[in-house]
């Protein structure tokens, strides 16, 4: 490598490598715009969702996808989480690389070149004592797992994925028992149970409503399990809930576990659909005021940073403690503010704090976030699987 290779690349982190922690979250060091965690709130987080697993006779196995990180992983099962949950197989990957023991890979796995790059994860899991799982809602994926299962020469353990009323994947209830039955008549395969996610509890137009999707959810489960016992085949696994659902579900419904990701920071997405308190969102945009005119400014963090997420009320984001100041657009590096209350504007120079619509989708944009207690910048947290969405 040259002197001019390393001049010219620059890792895509907002604090130098070289700045000793604890620093305050103001120094100038930091650049922006920077994602803050506040620590306190993910371990709370984390408590809750712990507790209430343990309470209800439900095992936990988080989602990675909103943290895409080992060390938060970590935390996840230092508090009881019986493995985790991943969207696909570079973060399956990710996390094993990590030491991460148990993983469902919640995604049906279609395609050759998919197949072939999780063969090796499979071969070499077994041999470390690491459990993958994998779904399936059609005969053809299943299909494609048995090829897998003789290229690997392993024993795959494979969950049905039902449809409870997303309409996006998922066989539809009234299938899982061919589906499962197709599974278990395979010996390169073991059926290991059902799962959902009942993401259209995001359309629910109010609390009640999403109580209604979240038992709906149970029925159909439970449902799905007693057509299974039924057919005398057996399920150590029936998997459902999201950080929405998640709290309306118990053990008494005939769910094993549950599978929630976002708690672990939360964002105005779960505000709005009630499944958090304010105080309980952990992340933030550390961003900076560019450019001040009339009663609007603008901020180093546009949509390359907030994504496109919007939400009816909250438009692209939320500054916090400035409910007056409201986002009216966003470029990819500008995030522009109209301010409807009397309060000053900002100057030139001033830091402010975004809160997120979507804080999954942020996650996957950043090499690194910053973890912070009482103000102070404690631990450098690396996204593992930041751009592992193949």
């Amino acid at each position: 490598m040259s002197g001019n290779d390393v001049v010219y690349r620059q890792l895509p982190v907002a604090l130098p490598v070289d700045v000793e922690l604890p620093i305050d979250v103001r120094d100038e060091r930091l650049d922006t715009p920077a994602v803050l965690v506040d620590l306190d709130v993910v371990d709370a987080n984390i408590a809750r969702f712990a507790t209430y697993a343990a309470r209800n006779g439900l095992a936990l196995r988080p989602h990675a996808k909103t943290h895409k990180s080992i060390a938060v992983a970590e935390r996840q099962l230092a508090a009881g989480a019986v493995g985790v949950t991943v969207s696909g197989v570079s973060e399956a990957y990710a996390m094993a690389a990590g030491g991460v023991r148990d993983l469902l890979v919640a995604y049906p796995l279609v395609g050759r070149r998919t197949l072939e790059r999780i063969t090796p994860l499979i071969r070499r899991a077994a041999e470390d004592g690491i459990a993958v799982s994998l779904v399936a809602d059609s005969a053809e994926i299943i299909e494609g797992y048995q090829e897998l299962a003789r290229a690997t020469g392993r024993t795959i353990p494979v969950l049905v994925e039902v449809d409870t009323g997303m309409h996006r994947v998922g066989a539809e209830p009234g299938g899982v028992v061919k589906l499962a039955e197709q599974i278990t008549r395979n010996p390169g395969m073991e059926f290991r149970g059902v799962m959902t996610h009942a993401g259209h509890s995001h359309d629910a137009p109010d609390e009640l409503g999403i109580e209604a999707v979240a038992r709906q959810e149970a029925a159909v489960m439970g449902g799905v399990r007693t057509d299974l016992e039924a057919a005398g085949l057996d399920m150590p696994v029936v998997s459902a809930g999201s950080t929405i659902t998640s709290s309306y579900l118990t053990a008494s419904d005939g769910i094993t576990e549950i599978r929630p990701g976002t708690y672990i920071y939360n964002d105005l997405r779960t505000l709005g659909r009630y499944a958090c308190t304010p105080d309980a969102i952990a992340a933030t945009v550390l961003s900076t005021v560019v450019s001040v005119s009339d009663r609007r400014f603008t901020i180093d963090a546009g949509s390359k940073t907030l994504t496109t997420s919007k939400d009816n009320r909250y438009g692209n984001g939320h500054l916090r403690r400035r409910p007056g100041a409201v986002f009216s657009r966003l470029s990819e590096e500008h995030g522009v503010l109209n301010v409807e209350d009397d309060l000053p504007l900002p100057s030139i120079g001033d830091k402010v704090e975004v809160l997120p619509i979507h804080v999954c989708v942020w996650m996957d944009l950043q090499a690194e976030v910053y973890g912070v207690r009482g103000g102070q910048i404690v631990e450098r947290i690396t996204v593992d699987a930041m751009r592992s969405s193949l």
